[in-house]
């Protein structure tokens, strides 16, 4: 038998007993370099969310564009203007209950003044 096969009979069984273990290693190092497929379902997760909020962003920023851009109608001035009548009217009778407890607290005092003078 030749030499070199007569080393590698003697090497063989430290060669198949340390090869797993290293190939165990490099598998094991690799695995820690790269994301695992929960990590890589997470983040498809995180950007379909992202995707439908830009989305949802995209079409109310279109919606104020088209708002912003179209005149207001007759019909929604009159609206508009009727409610803020109805807004100024409440306002005024606000004032004049205001009004008509000052002038009865004026007269009160008044009448007080007039008695503590005599």
């Amino acid at each position: 038998m030749p030499d070199w096969m007569r080393l590698i009979i003697d090497l063989w069984p430290v060669a198949s007993t340390i090869t797993p273990v290293i190939l165990l290693a490099g598998f094991l190092w690799l695995q820690r370099k790269f994301p695992s497929k929960e990590d890589f379902d997470a983040l498809r997760l995180t950007v379909d969310k992202v995707k439908l909020e830009q989305v949802a962003t995209a079409n109310a920023i279109e919606e104020l564009r088209e708002e912003r851009d179209d005149p207001p109608t007759r019909v929604q001035l009159m609206a508009e203007m009727g409610e803020l009548a109805e807004r100024v009217s409440a306002m005024e009778a606000a004032f004049a209950g205001v009004s008509a407890q000052l002038l009865t607290t004026n007269n009160y005092l008044q009448i007080l003044i007039e008695r503590g003078v005599r």
